[in-house]
C-alpha cells in the first residue's frame, strides 16, 4: 500500500537557516474550519470506508483501496482498484477526477490547494538525443512529469506546466502573509472570493511583517505589503563587515560564507548611508562602532565569521567556530545596535538551524548546562520544532557508547521524557504528543507528555502525525490503518 502525503511547509536555506517562534502578539491568520466528524476506516476485506469517528457507522457506502483523512476545509485523498487517484468531499462526491496523477493537499488560509504529478517516459526530438560515447546505444526518451496545481475549492489553475524529471521543483508551499494574501513560487497573491489574484511577481523572498525583497539589476529592494515604493533600494551583497573600536577599524573578511551562493545575500549594504542590514529579516542596522567592549570580546570578533539579526531584539548573533574535534560547534558573542557587546542574552524565541534542520543555536550548553548533566555524557544533534517552545529532544551518549534520546525542558531544566529511548517522535506540539521507541528496531507506544501517561495499550511499527499506523501481522504482511493518537482509539474492523 502506499502512504499519502500531505505537504508540509519546511524551508532551509543553504549552511544555516533561522527560524523563529510564533509570536503571542503576532496577527493570527484565520483558516475557515469545518467540523470534521469522518474518518478513514480499515475493514476486514482491506477496504477503506469513511465512517462517523463517534460510532463507527458507514457515511457513504463507497469503498477504496487507500484513503487520507479529510482536511480541515473537508477533502481527502483516495486509491481504486486501478491504482488510480482522486480527491473527494465529506460526502464522498469526487472533486478531482481518478487518473494516473499522484494528489497532494494542502490548506492555507482556508483554501485547500492540490498538486496533480504524473511521470512519463517522453520521445525526445533527434537533436535531444543523449549519445553514449563509450558504446550503449543511443537515449532517444527522457522521463518527465505532468504537473499541476491549483486551488480545489474553486478549481483555479496556477500552474500546469511538463518538466524533466529531474527539475520537478514546484511544491505545495504556500506561505501565509496574513488572511488575505498568500506567497507562492515567487509571487504574492490577494484572495478575493477564493481565487487567487497575483499582486506581486518576482518576489525572491518573504521576510516576516508583511516585508518581503525583490532582486534586480540595481540591487536588492525591501518592500512592504501594499506599498508601492520600497523601504530600501539598491541594496548590495557583501561579505565584509567593519566596525571601529576607539583608534582601530575590526574588519571581518568573508562573513557568513556558504557552499552555495544565496538568492539574498546574508548581508546588504545600502551603499548611499553604508548601513548594513543582517540576514535573517534585514529589520535593523549593524553598528558602525563597538562602543563597550572587553580585550577578550574584542579578540572574539576579530574571528568572527558568522552574523545574523536576532529578530525582536536589540541585538546580533557573532559566531566563531570551535574545530575542536571534542566541541566541533560555535562559540558566541552578542552586539546591541548601539554597539555594546555581551556574553549572555535573555532568551528569545529565535533558532537557528544548520542545513539539515540541525539546531545550532541556542547550543546545548544554553539548552542543558553543565550542572545538569553526567559528566562522561555526550551529545548528538539537538532538534526542536515549532510549537515546541522550551523543549528540546537531546541524543546522548554514555560512556558505555550507549545512545538514547530525552525530552528536556529548557525553562524547568527537568527531562520531560527521561533519556532512556532510542527515538522520539514529536506527533503534535499543541497537544505533546510523542511516539516513543524503547529498543531499535522496536515498536512505537502513544505518549501524552503533558498528562505523563501512555495513550491506549498498543504499540506499532511506526506512527505518523495524522495517525496513520503500520502493523505488521507477520513476516510476509503488513496492514496500515489510522488511530486517534490523542486517544488511541483505532479505525479498524476486529
Amino acid at each position: 500500500m502506499k502512504t499519502i502525503a500531505f505537504s508540509i511547509l519546511f524551508m532551509l536555506t543553504s549552511i544555516t537557516a533561522c527560524t523563529q517562534e510564533k509570536k503571542d502578539n503576532s496577527p493570527d491568520v484565520l483558516l475557515k474550519k469545518k467540523t470534521i466528524n469522518s474518518v478513514p476506516f480499515l475493514t476486514k476485506q482491506n477496504d477503506f470506508i469513511y465512517v462517523d469517528k463517534t460510532n463507527l457507522k458507514a457515511v457513504t457506502n463507497q469503498k477504496f483501496r487507500t484513503a487520507s483523512l479529510l482536511t480541515p476545509t473537508g477533502f481527502a485523498i483516495v486509491e481504486n482498484d486501478k491504482n488510480e487517484y482522486a480527491a473527494i468531499d465529506e460526502n464522498g462526491k469526487i472533486v478531482l477526477d481518478f487518473s494516473a496523477s499522484e494528489i497532494n493537499l494542502n490548506v492555507i488560509n482556508g483554501l485547500t490547494f492540490y498538486k496533480r504529478d504524473l511521470e512519463y517516459v517522453k520521445k525526445m526530438p533527434i537533436w535531444k538525443w543523449e549519445w553514449n560515447i563509450l558504446g550503449g546505444g543511443i537515449q532517444k526518451e527522457k522521463n518527465y512529469h505532468n504537473i499541476e496545481i491549483g486551488v480545489v475549492e474553486t478549481k483555479q489553475i496556477l500552474l500546469h506546466k511538463d518538466i524533466p524529471y529531474l527539475d520537478d521543483s514546484y511544491y505545495l508551499n504556500f506561505i501565509p502573509v496574513d488572511k488575505n494574501h498568500i506567497f507562492w513560487n515567487g509571487t504574492l497573491y490577494e484572495i478575493k472570493k477564493n481565487r487567487l489574484n497575483k499582486i506581486e511577481h518576482n518576489v525572491t523572498e518573504l521576510l516576516e511583517n508583511k516585508r518581503f525583497i525583490k532582486a534586480s539589476n540595481a540591487g536588492f529592494s525591501l518592500y512592504e505589503l501594499n506599498h508601492k515604493k520600497p523601504i530600501h533600494s539598491g541594496l548590495e551583497g557583501i561579505e565584509t563587515l567593519s566596525m571601529q573600536f576607539e583608534k582601530e577599524t575590526i574588519v571581518l573578511n568573508e562573513i557568513n560564507k556558504e557552499r552555495y551562493t544565496p538568492e539574498v545575500p546574508k548581508l546588504l549594504l545600502d551603499s548611499e548611508t553604508n548601513a548594513v542590514y543582517p540576514f535573517p529579516q534585514y529589520e535593523k542596522v549593524f553598528p558602525k562602532e563597538i562602543t563597550k567592549a572587553t580585550a577578550k570580546q574584542i579578540d572574539f570578533i576579530r574571528k568572527t565569521t558568522l552574523v545574523y539579526s536576532i529578530t525582536n531584539s536589540p541585538y546580533f548573533l557573532l559566531g566563531v567556530f570551535n574545530y575542536d574535534h571534542a566541541i566541533w560547534a560555535f562559540d558566541w558573542l552578542y552586539i546591541d545596535t548601539k554597539g555594546t557587546v555581551v556574553d549572555t542574552i535573555d532568551t528569545y524565541n529565535f533558532k537557528v538551524m544548520d542545513q539539515v534542520g540541525n539546531l545550532v543555536w541556542p547550543d546545548r550548553k544554553m539548552i542543558l548546562p553543565n550542572r545538569y548533566m553526567d559528566k562522561n555524557w555526550k551529545f548528538g544533534k539537538i532538534n526542536s520544532y515549532e510549537g515546541m517552545g522550551d523543549l528540546y529532544i537531546i541524543p546522548i551518549e554514555d560512556e558505555k557508547q550507549f545512545r538514547t534520546k530525552g525530552l528536556w525542558n529548557r525553562h524547568e531544566h527537568i527531562w520531560e521524557i527521561k533519556p532512556e529511548y532510542h527515538e522520539i517522535s514529536v506527533l503534535d506540539t499543541e497537544n505533546q504528543i510523542y511516539a516513543l521507541q524503547k529498543e531499535q528496531d522496536g515498536l512505537y507506544a502513544l505518549y501524552d507528555n503533558k498528562n505523563k501517561q501512555n495513550i491506549g495499550s498498543k504499540a506499532y511499527q511506526s506512527i505518523n502525525s495524522d495517525g496513520l499506523v503500520t502493523v505488521k501481522l507477520n513476516a510476509e504482511q503488513t496492514i496500515y490503518y489510522y488511530i486517534d493518537i490523542c486517544s488511541g482509539k483505532e479505525y479498524k474492523e476486529n
